[in-house]
Parts: C-alpha cells; sequence; structure tokens
C-alpha cells in the first residue's frame, strides 16, 4: 500500500476486497485518538461536495471538563450575564458559577434564573448552593429544525413590529411598554438558533439535525439570524420612543414617517420569505426598493428641522427605521451571494498552456 502525507492530509489508496467491496485503511493515530477498537461501526455522511464525513458512531459523552466562573467582587452582574450567554452559544452543556467564601448576591441569582426563564431554550439549574450554581442544557441534539426554529423567530418579529406601529398610531404607550418585552422571544431564538450552528460547524450530525447540506449554509443563517435579532432591538428602540412620548406628540408624528414604516415591514416580510425561496432575481429586486426606501428617508430627515423637541423625537423615528432598512439590506446579499450561481453560466477553464 502506497501512501503519502501532506501536513494533515493522507492520501491512501483504495483496494478491493472479495472482489466487490472498496476498502480503504485509516490512519493509527486516529483510530488511537477516538479510542476505537476492532468491530466498532463508523458513520459516513456523503456532502453534497463530493467528500466523506467519517465519524465514530458512538453515543455522545459528556464532555469530561466544564466551563466554571469564578465570580468576584468586582464582577458587575452584567459582566457575569456576558459569560453566562457566551458560553450557551459556543455550545457548553455544563456551566458553573462559582462564588469562593462569599455568597453569590441575591441580584446575580435573580439575574441567571430570569436568564434561563426568557432567553435559554431547555435549559435548568440542576445544582444550587450559597457559593455555587450549576446549569444544564439538557438537549445535547437540535430539537427542532434550523427552518422551522428560523420562521418562528422571523413571525415573533414581523408581529412585534407591526404592533409597534399599531401602538404608535393609536397613541397607546402602555401597549408600546409591553411590546419592549417581547424582544425576550426574539433574543431566546437568535441564542439558540446560533448555539444549533455553532455546533453544526464541527457535527456533521448537528449539521444534518438541523436539516442543512453543507456548512456555507450554516455560515449565512448566522449573519441572517444576526440582522433579525439587530432588526429587533430597533424594533424595540422605536417602541421605546413612543414609551418615552407617553402620548405627547405622537398624533403629531408625520404620516410619511408611519407610511415609510409600513413600507419596511412588507420589505421584512418579503425579504425574510426568500431565506427559504431562494430566488436572486427576487432578492436582487427587493435590494433596490430598499435602497429606494433607504433614499427616502434621507429625505424625510432633510426636511424636518431640529428646532424642538417633537423634531428629535421624528428624527430618531427615521434614525430607526433606517437603521432596519440596512440590516434587511444584508438580508437581501446574503440570499443573492448564496443563490447567484442560479443565474449565471459556469464554463470550462481553457488550458492556455502549450
Amino acid at each position: 500500500m502506497m501512501s503519502t502525507k501532506t501536513k494533515n492530509i493522507e492520501r491512501r489508496n483504495i483496494q478491493i476486497s472479495g472482489g466487490s467491496t472498496y476498502v480503504i485503511s485509516l490512519p493509527k493515530k486516529w483510530i488511537e485518538k477516538l479510542k476505537l477498537k476492532n468491530g466498532d461501526s463508523m458513520q459516513i455522511v456523503n456532502n453534497p461536495n463530493h467528500t466523506i464525513t467519517l465519524s465514530a458512531d458512538a453515543k455522545l459523552e459528556e464532555s469530561s471538563t466544564y466551563p466554571e466562573i469564578k465570580i468576584k467582587k468586582t464582577d458587575s452582574v452584567e459582566s457575569i450575564k456576558r459569560k453566562i450567554i457566551s458560553l450557551y452559544i459556543s455550545g457548553h452543556n455544563f456551566i458553573v458559577l462559582n462564588s469562593p467564601r462569599a455568597k453569590i448576591e441575591t441580584d446575580v441569582r435573580s439575574m441567571v434564573m430570569k436568564l434561563i426563564r426568557t432567553k435559554f431554550v431547555g435549559t435548568e439549574i440542576i445544582e444550587s448552593d450559597s457559593e455555587s450554581i450549576t446549569i444544564k442544557v439538557l438537549s445535547a441534539t437540535p430539537e427542532m429544525k434550523l427552518e422551522l426554529a428560523f420562521n418562528r423567530m422571523f413571525k415573533s418579529t414581523s408581529n412585534m413590529f407591526s404592533e409597534t406601529i399599531h401602538a404608535i398610531e393609536k397613541n397607546d404607550s402602555e401597549y408600546a411598554q409591553e411590546i419592549i418585552h417581547m424582544d425576550d422571544e426574539i433574543d431566546r431564538f437568535s441564542y439558540y438558533l446560533t448555539r444549533n450552528l455553532v455546533l453544526a460547524l464541527d457535527d456533521s450530525n448537528v449539521l444534518s439535525a438541523l436539516g442543512l447540506e453543507k456548512t456555507s449554509q450554516a455560515i449565512g443563517y448566522k449573519r441572517i439570524i444576526t440582522c433579525v435579532e439587530k432588526i429587533a432591538d430597533h424594533i424595540t428602540a422605536t417602541a421605546q420612543l413612543a414609551v418615552d412620548m407617553d402620548g405627547k406628540n405622537i398624533s403629531k408624528i408625520p404620516k410619511d414617517i408611519l407610511s415609510t414604516y409600513q413600507k419596511t415591514i412588507e420589505l421584512f416580510e418579503k425579504t425574510m420569505a426568500l431565506v427559504s425561496e431562494r430566488n436572486y432575481s427576487l432578492a436582487e429586486k427587493h435590494a433596490e426598493e430598499i435602497e429606494a426606501l433607504i433614499e427616502e428617508t434621507t429625505k424625510q430627515t432633510n426636511s424636518i428641522k431640529n428646532n424642538s423637541e417633537a423634531s428629535g423625537v421624528y428624527l430618531s423615528l427615521i434614525y430607526q427605521n433606517r437603521r432596519i432598512l440596512d440590516y434587511i439590506m444584508d438580508v437581501s446579499e446574503v440570499v443573492m451571494n448564496d443563490t447567484v450561481d442560479s443565474v449565471v453560466s459556469m464554463k470550462q477553464i481553457e488550458n492556455t498552456e502549450s
């Protein structure tokens, strides 16, 4: 048997066994690293790019290590929260908070409980005492296909958007306050989807469970999910403007500003539909419509004289809408980047060497 090796790439010859079965030997170091033995089964995944992924067909074992957050007196609640979110998103199934020689403060405990209740999927506190908290993600594999989870995130965001404009039109600041809390649900989907996409980049089983065929799809979805999360943040900021106005000046908001918001909602829904439809021509058409609407917001900004409290609110409303349009444009670009091969012809490269 001949074998050539370049860095982490090995080339091995295919052999025929028994007259009809093709076999290839596996690197000994790889076998030893995974602690495999004769008779163990392997899982082979046929990838769309004509490669195969080979992995041990064994039950997933819990990692022998876990991250521990050591809480110091100088740590803010927000700093601790950020670490927990980052560890959840990066794929850890166990997260331990430890406060050596001191009790964990009540505000930290309240933050952890609220985080698990409102921001994480399938996560519980399994152990807790005065100095430590242990968080566990109960399911190591995705509980739903990515497209289904993403559609729920998109529909929740779209509903939040429509209800915000409705609250402004009805001069209802109390309802606007309720809408702000809807952002928790968007964050929950965003963290859940991002966590699974991170895991999918390293595990073909997770990639398949999400309903994806290529890792490049995971990268595209990650960018789109980030855009939707940012759009929800700007919708929340718009609802907060309505709360801050508390009925003042809402009825005086120029109709063209609200009209532009309605157009933005329509473009948001049409563009998000393209994530599953994967239509380059429509994505390009929507991108042109988004550019035209961005230009319209620029004209609105220039037409408002910033000489009163009300005008400041109107400018803030236009700004939030403009930022939402920017993120919708980003989604259109992701769709175009992912589908451009459907609208071009591929030619064979000619060999010019004599």
